[in-house]
């Protein structure tokens, strides 16, 4: 057989014609009420494929990968964008960023030193269920800077919070165990907006918004403008999980449990060593990038080229054949969205549709707009796909209305980091297929922060970034 008609259930064929019944939709839409003064054919054609890629991600018609591996040349073929412009983003950073992440990822993991940091610190929060959710949350903290793959932080902090459930007899979908899972969960999601290496989608939204300002905002600067917010976020965040479950547990059992799990580590391995060394060396040359002058790319791969000399030992050729690199080409692909649309001229006429919709409010308002955006858009679009498509109107808006743009595109991003349910972001979808989460009590949680972070952007962040950006 040609196809595997086994594969064709009719409710993927509903989902594939719903992907192309729609942009064809819009197509017609747009030809028939557009202004094509503003508005030309190859414009409303990269709308209709951007349209098509969106539909597939959050209908799962297509793999992720490949949707990304496809878009740039559906660019090309119907757009009349050159393959030089949607294929120019591999030229900077976020490439090599994401593949850094991953190796540092890699040897966190195998090392056993992500365990050993996060164990570490819900041990040193003392016996309280209090305090070691704290603990998750200083030992995300302390990962994030240095493992950019968010997915890598999200395999270490599930299996340590899996592991505290079943050492505690926590029953799996119980209150207790959702609210440790969710209190990892969010502790990963947080302590990612602290460093622009938090995550993929960071470093290609920073890279974004650098083109149209005309700026390059380093490791260290966007750590000074998000740091500070980050970590209060981070503690509002597991606040709202501890208040609303109200978990009661034993402290003198939580402890026994902890100590018992830290015990099974032993002591520390050489290996683990020279990945403390590394990682440490890691973080230093990423916040004195200002001095030496090398990007949060150039650290990454010479990092990268380091841990596999002799000695260091980190890595090497089977460790990097484990690695699973195909997310990169879905990160490219979505980026590719940001650079098509520029290059048409797309995200010019998006921010000349917002623009009037937001003149006259002052900074606040539109930053507390611009995080309702970015929420709004997790239902439809993953982060990367929002960060891709939004930013650059988003930015342009900002220089538009005399506003530090860097606010709005900040403001975003805590938007997309705040959803309900977990099919919106991998992140949350990864914690959540753990099975230890009740999906009623997550919904409730999230909800609940996505209205408090709100006011948070509003009456913090935002009059931090004022200040120091």
């Amino acid at each position: 057989m040609l196809f595997n008609t086994a594969d064709l259930t009719s409710s993927v064929i509903i989902k594939w014609l719903t992907s192309f019944i729609l942009p064809a939709l819009l197509y017609v839409l747009l030809h028939a009420y557009g202004d094509p003064a503003t508005l030309n054919d190859n414009m409303i054609l990269f709308l209709c494929v951007t349209s098509w890629a969106v539909l597939a991600w959050a209908m799962g018609t297509l793999n992720d990968v490949a949707v990304g591996l496809i878009l740039p040349m559906l660019y090309v073929t119907f757009c009349g964008v050159k393959q030089g412009v949607v294929f120019r983003p591999w030229l900077g950073d976020v490439a090599i960023i994401s593949i850094g992440g991953f190796v540092l990822g890699k040897i966190m993991g195998a090392s056993g030193l992500g365990k050993r940091i996060a164990l570490a610190s819900v041990r040193l929060m003392g016996g309280s269920f209090v305090g070691a959710m704290c603990g998750l949350g200083i030992g995300a903290a302390i990962i994030a800077p240095l493992v950019p793959s968010i997915m890598g932080k999200a395999a270490i902090f599930t299996a340590i919070a899996v592991a505290l459930c079943d050492a505690l007899n926590f029953k799996a979908r119980s209150r207790e165990a959702t609210a440790v899972l969710l209190a990892a969960c969010v502790a990963v999601g947080s302590t990612k907006l602290c460093y622009l290496t938090g995550a993929g989608d960071l470093v290609m939204g920073m890279a974004l918004a650098d083109k149209v300002m005309n700026t390059r905002t380093m490791w260290m600067d966007y750590a000074i403008h998000n740091f500070v917010p980050g970590m209060l976020y981070l503690v509002m965040s597991i606040a709202i999980v501890l208040f609303v479950l109200r978990i009661k547990a034993s402290k003198e059992t939580l402890k026994a449990s902890v100590e018992s799990a830290y015990a099974e580590l032993g002591p520390m391995t050489d290996e683990q060593k020279r990945a403390t060394c590394l990682l440490i060396f890691t973080l230093v040359m990423l916040a004195t990038d200002k001095l030496h002058g090398f990007s949060a790319g150039g650290v990454l791969m010479f990092i990268t080229a380091l841990a596999f000399v002799p000695g260091v030992s980190l890595m090497d050729n089977k460790r990097l054949a484990s690695i699973n690199f195909s997310p990169i080409f879905f990160i490219m692909g979505c980026m590719s969205i940001g650079a098509a649309g520029g290059a048409l001229g797309v995200t010019d006429w998006l921010a000349g549709l917002v623009l009037p919709l937001l003149d006259g409010y002052g900074p606040t308002a539109t930053g507390v707009a611009s995080y309702w955006v970015g929420a709004g858009l997790n239902f439809l679009l993953t982060p990367l796909a929002a960060t891709s498509t939004i930013t650059t109107p988003l930015v342009t808006l900002g220089m538009e209305l005399n506003m530090e743009p860097r606010i709005l595109y900040y403001a975003f991003q805590y938007g997309l980091d705040n959803i309900i349910f977990p099919y919106e972001y991998a992140l949350y979808l990864y914690f959540y297929s753990s099975g230890y989460i009740n999906f009623k009590d997550m919904a409730l949680v999230l909800a609940v922060r996505m209205i408090l972070a709100a006011f948070f952007v509003g009456l913090i962040a935002i009059p931090w970034w004022s200040m120091v950006v």
